[in-house]
């Protein structure tokens, strides 16, 4: 046998009329285990002699609910290549087994496939509870090059600790950590997920690009109730650089429309939350914390963009960008003079935030901030500039339910970030995560319920 095979779907054999009937025959699942000290490559795979090395398991065929695990408490080195489908109700399944700690994960050469740790080519796979880290950044140009020359500058686009491809599709992954890895998840493909990640500790890519925690090509896809802390960095062409979510272009190949970014909370990102490099439509973002420096949107142009029941901060030092939004839009709108086809950034809404900054900083578009949404409508938001003008930081008057006031939160050193104190839009509630987004009250029915 080449592996210890499980039976997942039981069969059926009815007798009906003195003939036996076969049910359609079950589809077998297989778990392959891997040990990089008890494990052998040219045994069965089973738990009781599992493989040895991530190579022996790129060498197989995985079919349909079939499970790779990896040994908690061990490190392995390679890059993982899933090339097989599963279903939707039987996926491929890369996960840890026994007991202790998250297995470890390592590729150290970015020439073997681009330094990813874990790269999905089929549909229908699950990455779950393994610990990534350290992934390496692309080699220098010799000479140096400027970025649209530079092949380091477009070999980023090729980086991920997990890479899900553009034909990979219904990717979950999920539960893991993230430690040193420039980019951390990349979903090309569509209707994927990254799910309860922790994402902390990244910085330089090169002198374009800071860290990024999750980029997203595709679209149909879903970021949700991760955790980054630590990403990006001070310094090069931007000043600073990174993102905690990223909408990213990749040149021609951009067409993430229909995602959905929300629950997640970031701290200390440089570069700021959320940046949308590229033309696209129907975005929500909505319930997440942004403790970060730089923007809490940016784009270059979106049609139909949710920003509902976030906690926008940005109260750390040093203060760099004086933009919570900010879009390419009114530069491109200056330089056209209306023969543009159109307000580039369409139908914004931002309602139920709560946003708490320095004076520096400027919300909506005005006479001291260019490069806001032209089209944003706003309501239901909750604004404090501890050092500031309140009138000034929004640029506009107040929408319909808005309020300035004092606000504080829990324990914002211990990940609480429910609001206290706020007259009007209630305090917080036992049972609430710790990070709980936006404000308490109901806004209108927008955004999406916890």
């Amino acid at each position: 046998m080449a592996c210890q095979r499980i039976v997942r779907a039981g069969s059926v054999i009815a007798l009906l009329s003195g003939i036996f009937w076969l049910a359609p025959l079950p589809v077998l699942a297989a778990d392959y285990y891997v040990h990089p000290t008890s494990g052998t490559d040219s045994g069965p795979g089973s738990k009781s002699r599992p493989f040895r090395t991530i190579a022996r398991i790129n060498a197989l065929n995985p079919n349909p609910g079939d499970r790779i695990l990896f040994a908690r408490g061990m490190n392995f080195t390679g890059a993982l290549v899933i090339r097989a489908s599963g279903s939707s109700q039987q996926p491929i399944i890369v996960t840890a087994y026994g007991a202790g700690t998250a297995p470890r994960l390592l590729n150290p050469r970015f020439g073997l496939e681009k330094g990813r740790i874990v790269s999905v080519y089929g549909a229908h796979v699950v990455v779950e509870n393994l610990y990534l880290y350290d992934t390496p950044t692309p080699p220098p140009d010799d000479p140096p090059l400027g970025w649209k020359e530079s092949h380091q500058h477009k070999l980023v686009t090729e980086m991920a600790a997990v890479f899900v491809d553009r034909d990979a599709s219904y990717v979950v992954v999920r539960n893991c950590e993230f430690v040193n890895t420039p980019i951390g998840i990349r979903l090309r493909g569509q209707y994927s997920k990254a799910l309860n990640n922790y994402l902390h500790d990244a910085s330089k890519i090169t002198e374009y690009w800071g860290a990024i925690a999750i980029a997203v090509v595709g679209p149909h896809n879903e970021v949700a109730y991760n955790r980054i802390e630590n990403i990006g960095y001070y310094g090069g062409a931007y000043v600073d650089d990174g993102a905690a979510v990223e909408l990213d272009g990749e040149d021609q190949a951009f067409d993430a429309h229909h995602t959905n970014v929300h629950h997640n909370i970031s701290r200390n990102t440089k570069g700021g939350f959320l940046e949308i490099a590229g033309n696209t439509h129907d975005v929500e973002i909505a319930y997440n914390v942004s403790d970060d420096v730089d923007k809490f949107v940016g784009t270059n142009g979106i049609a139909n963009l949710s920003i509902m029941n976030n906690t926008i901060i940005r109260q750390r030092i040093p203060d760099i960008s004086a933009d919570d939004f900010w879009s390419f839009r009114s530069l491109l709108w200056s330089i056209c003079f209306n023969g543009c086809e159109g307000d580039r950034d369409s139908n914004v809404m931002v309602a139920g935030n709560v946003f708490v900054t320095t004076a520096i900083h400027r919300i909506y578009l005005g006479v001291d901030n260019p490069n806001g949404f032209m089209s944003a409508r706003h309501r239901d938001n909750l604004y404090f500039s501890p050092d500031g003008d309140g009138a000034r930081l929004l640029g506009q008057p107040l929408g319909p339910g808005e309020q300035i006031t004092p606000v504080s939160f829990r324990n914002p050193g211990a990940w609480d970030y429910r609001l206290i104190g706020a007259s009007g839009f209630g305090a917080y509630k036992a049972g609430e995560p710790l990070w709980h987004a936006g404000l308490t009250r109901n806004v209108g029915g927008v955004g999406r319920p916890d």
